[in-house]
């Protein structure tokens, strides 16, 4: 038996590419169900985020993970931008996932509860034994250990902190009309953010409203195009797999509309950009402020590697005494 990570990232290929790769909770479940259900495969975790899909495994040596990911996924893109993992590289990479040294923002805090979540979905879907139960929750002891002995974490800023950063750059953002699309956990981030920055007018825009009335001013998502006119900024943070934002809701805009997309697949159409008055801005577009703040913490990097390493051995070896003993048995 061996372990298998193969995934796609930010360092692999741009916002418009990982969109291809995104999948909903529902598809992440018939993937899940027929691992559950392969005979060579006893173990198996997706982890999903804005710029990140990771397919982890413990099965049989000879499995053609490539193949079984590639047919469920379609196309012929996956082999062409996924990197892999094998045996203890896989665990060393999920490691730094959890501890956040693999993240677009070096440190940053929302990959554990991202991680988190996942192995608790993967234990739901009866995907999750007694490997992945030990491989998961020493992959936490890992991520708390960094914060707790380096300062990798210090002053990291979320996606949603650098979507707000960009937003301050390009206009007074205080006195700006608001509005957040979408109310998951990276809505409310976006939210925390803007009443760091004391704006005072921000619309939640979304399907769910019960959810949504709880963070704060509410417009169902159905209303959307008649009201976006009001808005200075608009942020799009959201699962939908189609635009939710369309040219024609911004035709004839006479003061200036700022888009900062922070979804994948993206929730505004592409050509909106040829709009006049109208910036838009996407994951891709918040570099220059994520590479900036990672700058600060580079020299923890080498520290929070170190003990990611020490944990390594310990995790090793308790794998090849278990391989061993079902061997023997």
């Amino acid at each position: 038996m061996e372990l298998f990570c193969q995934g796609v990232n930010f360092k692999r290929c741009s916002a418009a590419i990982s969109a291809e790769f995104v999948l909903n909770k529902q598809r992440q479940e018939d993937f899940l169900g027929i691992c559950r259900q392969h005979s060579q495969i006893s173990d198996a975790l997706i982890l999903n985020t804005c710029n990140r899909l990771e397919f982890y495994f413990y099965a049989e040596e000879n499995t053609d993970i490539t193949k079984l990911v590639n047919d469920f996924i379609g196309g012929n893109q996956w082999e062409q931008y996924a990197e892999k993992f094998a045996g203890i590289d896989a665990a060393e990479h999920l490691f730094r996932v959890a501890a956040g040294l693999e993240s677009q923002i070096i440190g940053e805090n929302e990959i554990f509860a991202q991680l988190k979540a996942a192995y608790g979905f993967a234990l739901s879907c009866g995907c999750v034994k007694y490997v992945f139960h030990h491989l998961l929750h020493c992959a936490f002891r890992v991520a708390k250990a960094v914060r707790t002995q380096t300062h990798i974490s210090a002053g990291a800023l979320s996606v949603a902190g650098a979507a707000v950063a960009l937003a301050s750059v390009n206009r007074e953002i205080e006195k700006a009309k608001v509005f957040v699309i979408g109310s998951g956990a990276n809505a409310e981030l976006l939210i925390k953010h803007l009443i760091k920055k004391k704006v005072k007018d921000i619309t939640i825009v979304a399907r769910n409203s019960a959810r949504a009335a709880k963070l704060g001013k509410f417009l169902p998502l159905s209303n959307l195009s008649n009201h976006i006119s009001n808005a200075d900024i608009v942020f799009a943070s959201t699962s939908s797999e189609e635009p939710l934002i369309k040219k024609d809701m911004i035709k004839n805009r006479s003061n200036p509309l700022i888009l900062i997309d922070i979804s994948v697949p993206a929730n505004i159409q592409n050509d909106i950009s040829e709009t006049k008055n109208v910036k838009v801005f996407n994951i891709d577009s918040l570099n220059e402020i994520i590479s900036a703040n990672n700058a600060r913490r580079q020299n923890e990097v080498p520290k929070a590697k170190t003990v990611v390493k020490k944990y390594l051995p310990q995790f090793s070896n308790w794998l090849k005494t278990l391989n061993i003993e079902s061997m023997v048995s």
